[in-house]
């Protein structure tokens, strides 16, 4: 089966998420042009790439503006197929949000943000609304993936899958005019309405979606960075579900006391970066893939600690990654920042969890994909059903994508895809613009498929949405 019949046997699962088989159809066309569009991501370019300029364009507004269906079950063939990459009892999801750039005053959920690509000494704001995302990380390095050229090197293989998308407007601060009943509400919107809550809530959905697909006896370990560690993560009641975050070198940590019948914390403190400068307590040694093979690590751990802030009595594990030396380019050597974690997690060893923490990059890898290579945010839509439904249907066709490549060609990038540039070294996996590019390719010479996909790719389309 080739890659473009493996997407659409998997996007035809949506089924049970649209009443009608017309909705459905219509879905599915409007995913093939929102990903193989290599022009601007908006709808109308995407319907001229695919050869539907002179039909009626109105049909692909509606489906995502009036059309009665939910976004979250778009992923629900994704949590499926995800589940048998997972050998161990735990299924690791890395969590993060970004924002997407919009410049319309009047679109609904956007508001301003500051800008993380800002300089430090002069924050920037974006008009964005901000979206969080749940990523699988498939542990493809297991499989061990061997160089063609060199077959005593192993590279580091890992796939972060999108399993979640979720819009989560932040609550807009009143003005200095407004009054004490005005301002007194915002405070309380605000305890209720952030961040941390919906990454509890989505995380508790993730949960129910993946006992619903058969993985009951998987736990679920959480991977955050330093946003999501808090009091109202950690202290949250979360079943089969750990999470695992970067904490700051400053968090005043304790063990339980022993001395006294009454106190449940310790007179004694200390911090993340006193325990990294103690030299009472050994480092260890493993290792891990960083950076396509297998690297040495050294960490520290202390086990039961309280953090009375943040977790209360709920016990932790704080784990102290040592900087990484390197050198740049033959000069001095420099040393990578140090890394805290604490996790409420007991029983995976430490090793799996620092591993999960270097995989979670991959999160920020999808975030790439989908606003440079896919258009993520281009779309020119006003509707709040549409603003919420169009970032869905184009993050759920691309982990499509990536799981179709992966059950047809493996993680390689093998001889199917289309040869790089010559100035190219070789890349150890294919990217998403590989993936597209096949997809058009295999298209172009597939007439039955494309009328089962009701589009019409040829040059002639293709050339014309580049002008």
């Amino acid at each position: 089966m080739i890659l473009s019949e493996a997407v659409y046997s998997i996007m035809n699962r949506w089924s049970g998420i649209f009443s009608q088989k017309r909705t459905l159809d219509q879905v599915i066309r409007l995913a093939f042009c929102m990903l193989l569009n290599p022009s601007r991501g908006t709808i109308a370019q995407g319907l001229i790439f695919a050869g539907l300029a002179q039909q009626d364009w109105s049909s692909s507004y509606k489906v995502l503006s009036r059309s009665k269906w939910e976004d979250v079950g778009l992923f629900k063939p994704v949590i499926e197929e995800t589940i048998s990459h997972f050998p161990d009892n735990y299924i690791s999801l890395a969590v993060d949000d970004t924002k997407i750039k919009k410049t319309g005053l009047l679109i609904p959920y956007t508001q301003y943000y500051l800008d993380p690509l800002s300089p430090p000494f002069h924050a920037n704001l974006i008009r964005a609304y901000r979206v969080l995302q749940f990523s699988a990380i498939l542990p493809l390095y297991r499989k061990l993936v061997i160089d063609q050229n060199d077959e005593d090197r192993h590279y580091h293989v890992c796939r972060a899958i999108p399993v979640s998308v979720d819009n989560i407007p932040a609550i807009k601060k009143p003005g200095k005019n407004a009054t004490g009943e005005e301002q007194e509400a915002y405070r309380k919107s605000k305890r209720v309405n952030n961040l941390s809550i919906a990454f509890v809530t989505r995380a508790m959905q993730l949960r129910e979606d993946y006992d619903a697909a058969g993985a009951c006896e998987k736990n679920l370990l959480l991977v955050a960075d330093g946003s999501f560690c808090n009091s109202t993560v950690f202290k949250a009641s979360l079943d089969r579900t750990y999470v695992a975050a970067r904490c700051r070198l400053d968090a005043k940590l304790c063990f339980e006391d022993t001395t006294s019948s009454r106190r449940c914390y310790a007179e004694d403190t200390f911090t993340p970066q006193s325990v990294r400068q103690d030299d009472s307590i050994a480092y260890s040694e493993t290792m891990l893939f960083v950076g396509k093979k297998l690297r040495r690590v050294r960490y520290k751990e202390v086990d039961n600690v309280l953090w009375r802030r943040g977790a209360g009595r709920k016990k932790l594990r704080l784990i102290v990654i040592a900087p990484k030396p390197y050198k740049s380019y033959g000069k001095k050597q420099n040393y990578k920042r140090e890394a805290y974690l604490l996790t409420d997690n007991h029983d995976l060893s430490p090793e799996t969890i620092i591993q999960e923490y270097i995989n979670r990059w991959e999160i920020e890898v999808n975030h790439r994909d989908e606003k440079n290579n896919l258009g993520l945010g281009q779309a020119q839509v006003w509707n709040k059903q549409s603003v919420i439904k169009t970032p869905a249907l184009l993050i759920a066709s691309y982990s499509i994508t990536l799981l179709a490549s992966l059950a047809c060609y493996g993680p390689n990038r093998t001889d199917h895809y289309l040869p790089q540039p010559l100035w190219r070294k070789g890349s150890v996996r294919p990217s998403c613009n590989d993936l597209v590019n096949l997809m058009r390719k295999e298209l172009m010479s597939d007439q039955e498929l494309q009328k089962t996909i009701n589009i019409n790719l040829n040059l002639g389309t293709a050339m014309s949405v580049n002008q």
